[in-house]
C-alpha cells in the first residue's frame, strides 16, 4: 500500500489490479519476506521523529507536517525519489 490517503481497492479498478491478485501477496506467506508497511502517515511519523530529534519547535513541525499533505497530493513517489537523489542532502 503506497498511501492511506486514497483508496487502494476501489470497485472501478480492473480485477487484475486488486490486491488479492498481486504476486506480491505471496511474499506475505514466506517468513521474512512480508511487504513493508508504508503509508503517507508513516512518512509523516518519520519526519516528526527526525524534526523532534533535531530540536525543531512544535510550531515548525506542525507547519512541515501540514505541508506534506500538499506535497503528497501534487507529487508521485518517483518525483520524491528523484528530488532526494538530486538534492544536496
Amino acid at each position: 500500500m503506497l498511501s492511506d490517503d486514497r483508496p487502494t481497492d476501489p470497485a472501478w479498478l480492473p480485477i487484475f489490479s486488486k490486491k488479492e491478485h498481486f504476486m506480491g501477496n505471496v511474499f506475505g506467506m514466506i517468513p521474512g519476506l512480508e511487504p513493508d508497511e508504508w503509508s503517507n502517515d508513516a512518512c509523516r511519523g518519520y519526519v516528526i521523529m527526525a524534526m523532534e530529534d533535531c530540536g525543531f519547535s512544535k510550531k515548525d513541525i506542525r507547519r512541515v507536517v501540514g505541508q506534506l499533505y500538499e506535497v503528497f497530493d501534487l507529487n508521485s513517489v518517483e518525483d520524491a525519489k528523484e528530488k532526494y537523489l538530486s538534492s544536496p542532502y
